[in-house]
């Protein structure tokens, strides 16, 4: 079995974060219901996504207070947090 190495698991949890990030500013500029595919995905990732929306933010303050030389987990907390304002503010 391989190790992931370090640049793996940044890669998987930024693209985490932007699918998390497209996911929710998809759903909330477009009606997902006018296209039948689309709003089907919407309904079969919509638990999924709202658990990654509370999740993510606590991993990377956790990898950021682990590793706090590397800024790219700064930037996915920014992410995460864009994400988080809009879907509540939106």
């Amino acid at each position: 079995m391989q190790k992931i190495s370090n640049k793996q698991y940044i890669k998987f949890w930024l693209l985490f974060t932007l699918l998390s990030l497209s996911y929710w500013l998809l759903c909330k500029t477009i009606d997902v219901y006018m296209y039948t595919i689309i709003g089907v995905l919407s309904e079969i990732l919509w638990f999924p996504m709202l658990v990654l929306l509370f999740l993510l933010p606590i991993i990377n303050t956790y990898v950021i207070f682990k590793n706090k030389k590397s800024l790219i987990h700064y930037f996915n907390l920014a992410l995460n947090l864009i994400t988080i304002l809009i879907v509540f503010l939106m």
